[in-house]
């Protein structure tokens, strides 16, 4: 047991923890992190590809400049050097079984019915707040099944295994795990564009997450502690006592416990967590997206692929394009869900998958991780159920006596997004510092 006692214990050193401990240091206070991995970051995670030296982000990537405000703050703060995916120039789709090189590979009647779409979306976004917590707003309605709310529209298959294709690229799982509200909720941080999940990725790190990532731990110079998985989290009157897998106990006045939604239950909490939160945590999120990295060649330059539920990639496109690098060829990456059989680590299989969009296409090396089987994430973005928000939103982020809360996955604004792991970081050390000011 450790004889000192810390102002804050964070549990988690992502996006969110990292935010929360550098708030709370700047406040005074003396802060612990602990992270179960042997590295920072949590679900975004800067290395190298393959058996390269060209390094890649194997989790969360790109980031809104626009509407991310949270997130550009600590990037101008800290001057990090942002780029961009590269614009496509080639298309190639299958959409209901037919391969076409079109931009917009839809029809007439499709575009008219995908305007009737945007109509109806946004009259119905326009009763949603974003910063506030879901359940609070009369909005239950809309917290159904994805694939039955845009089934309400009698959209052609070409136009709904369209939009399938972009959302599942976003949420990493099958429409029918996701609640409509979930992704309405991003619409007013979108300038109100109900097509912006359409739109191919653009901004990222120059440098990867890990640049800014490390200039914010540099900065707080909080005690980090690496490889350190948490078991149990007890509250007294006046403290926390945060046990680990080694048998260890670090005692602080307060803990932001920064974890993914699916990982809350798996920690001990005496007394326990309110029945709401863990009700909600329970139910979890569905987020399980299959990102694929391939080395290719034999691609037409800049391309963006498209593919229906039974192509075995959802997404994939150039985000690398051979003459920028020097591996020599193209590499692309790419998002599928797991009930697909892809292995995207074995290269065959992925080969395979890009000739049905492009018959030539030859693959060098493939790269991936499998998040889901992460027994510290257990899934990627946050992709919420049907249900999920309507009834526990308000429970999942609320403070429960010397424990604040913060993630992506629990964030009001950009649920799912590097944006919300930031804000919420950046609530929790308010939270606890007005908690420890009162003690």
């Amino acid at each position: 047991m450790d004889d000192e006692i810390y102002d804050a214990v964070v549990i988690g050193a992502g996006f969110a923890g990292l935010t929360a401990a550098r708030d709370l240091a700047e406040r005074g206070q003396r802060v612990v992190v602990l992270e179960a991995r042997e590295r920072i970051g949590g679900r975004t995670w800067y290395r190298r590809f393959a058996d390269t030296d060209f390094s890649i982000e194997m989790g969360g990537n790109w980031l809104d400049t626009v509407g991310n405000r949270a997130l550009m703050a600590e990037v101008e703060r800290y001057d990090v050097p942002l780029t961009m995916s590269p614009e496509a120039k080639n298309h190639v789709s299958i959409l209901d079984g037919v391969r076409s090189t079109a931009p917009c590979p839809i029809s007439r009647r499709d575009e008219i019915d995908l305007q009737r779409f945007v109509t109806e979306t946004a009259r119905q976004v326009a009763r949603v707040d974003p910063y506030r917590p879901l359940d609070t707003q009369g909005v239950a309605d809309l917290d159904v099944p994805l694939d039955e709310y845009i089934a309400g529209f009698g959209l052609s298959r070409t136009l709904t295994e369209l939009m399938g294709a972009w959302i599942r690229q976003e949420t990493g799982c099958h429409l029918s795990q996701i609640s409509a509200l979930h992704l309405m909720s991003w619409i007013p941080l979108l300038d109100d564009d109900v097509l912006a999940i359409g739109h191919t990725p653009t901004h990222r790190f120059a440098a990867g997450t890990i640049d800014l990532l490390q200039r914010m731990l540099d900065d707080s110079g909080v005690e980090l502690r690496l490889s350190t998985p948490v078991s149990a989290v007890i509250q007294s009157e006046d403290r926390v006592e945060v046990r680990t897998h080694a048998g260890n106990v670090v005692r602080a006045r307060g803990a932001v416990i920064a974890l993914p939604l699916n990982c809350i239950n798996d920690l001990a909490y005496d007394p326990p967590l309110s029945p709401g939160k863990a009700a909600g945590a329970a139910i979890g999120q569905s987020g399980a997206a299959k990102k694929l990295w391939a080395l290719v060649d034999g691609l037409p330059p800049h391309l963006l692929a498209i593919g229906e539920h039974d192509a075995p990639i959802d997404v994939f496109f150039t985000d690398y394009p051979g003459d920028e690098t020097d591996l020599g060829a193209d590499l692309v990456v790419g998002f599928s869900t797991q009930e697909r059989p892809l292995d995207i680590l074995d290269r065959e299989d992925v080969e395979t998958a890009i000739r049905r969009y492009v018959p030539e296409a030859t693959v060098r090396k493939v790269d991936g991780y499998d998040w889901l089987a992460d027994p510290y994430s257990k899934g990627t973005w946050c992709a919420s159920p049907a249900g999920l928000l309507s009834s526990y939103a308000s429970a999942l982020e609320a403070t429960e006596g010397r424990l604040v809360f913060a993630g992506s996955d629990i964030a009001h604004a950009f649920r799912g997004w590097i944006e919300g792991a930031v804000a919420t970081g950046g609530v929790a050390a308010e939270r606890l510092s007005a908690i420890l000011a009162d003690d």
